[in-house]
Order: structure tokens, then C-alpha cells, then sequence
């Protein structure tokens, strides 16, 4: 019998709490606040969205970024089959939308409301 470690079994990780924790947070993706805020960045400041530097350790140096989805592609046409997708479109339209609030969702900010009472002079 063999006295060496013992393997474990492939995704035997996966039950543990930091690992999950782990796999979850590494790829996030930007949230819809975020990416409203940058697209409201560039307008006000008129640059472009596509004029990206070229950049080596990005895929395809960079310059096929798609700004909706916060991801970058090797060539123009995974960028346009990007653009063809389910997931691509349906974050366009949740962008469309009025501008998402996490402070609101969370419960921090107060709705005002007017008085139930009104005080009368």
C-alpha cells in the first residue's frame, strides 16, 4: 500500500464554503449601475466608447470590447455574433431602463411621503 497523500475525488471542493466564495467573486461581471455610470461618463465628456488603446494581454489587443456586457473579444466577428444573443440583448434593454439604485433596493434611502395628517393653519 502506497503511504502518499490521498486524492480526493474531482469537485470535492466545491461543498466548501471559500471555495465557492471564491468561484463566485473571481469572474464577476459589472453590475447595470456601473456601466450606466460609465456610458453617462463618456457622453458628458464626448469621447468615444469604441476608441480603445491597444492593449496586449487583452483579447484581441483590446480593440473588440462590448460595453453592455463589460466583455472583450479576439475579433469583429465574435463581436457581432456577441451582439446576436440572448444575454446581450436582454442587458441592452435592462440598460434602457431607468437608471438602477442599490442604495433604494437595499433599504438605505426613505421614500418621502406626504402627511397622513395634514396640519391645518
Amino acid at each position: 500500500m502506497g503511504n502518499g497523500p490521498k486524492q480526493k475525488k474531482p469537485g470535492s471542493r466545491s461543498k466548501i464554503k471559500k471555495y465557492k466564495r471564491a468561484c463566485l467573486t473571481k469572474h464577476r461581471a459589472k453590475d447595470l449601475d456601473q456601466i450606466q455610470d460609465d456610458i453617462a461618463k463618456a457622453k458628458e465628456t464626448g469621447t468615444n466608447l469604441n476608441s480603445i488603446e491597444f492593449d496586449d494581454e487583452l483579447p484581441g489587443g483590446g480593440q473588440f470590447f462590448c460595453f453592455e456586457t463589460n466583455r472583450h473579444f479576439t475579433d469583429e466577428k465574435a463581436l457581432r455574433d456577441h451582439k446576436k444573443t440572448r444575454e446581450y440583448k436582454r442587458r441592452v434593454k435592462q440598460l434602457k431602463e431607468e437608471k438602477y439604485d442599490p442604495d433604494f433596493a437595499a433599504g438605505i434611502t426613505k421614500e418621502k411621503l406626504p402627511p397622513a395628517h395634514p396640519v391645518k393653519k
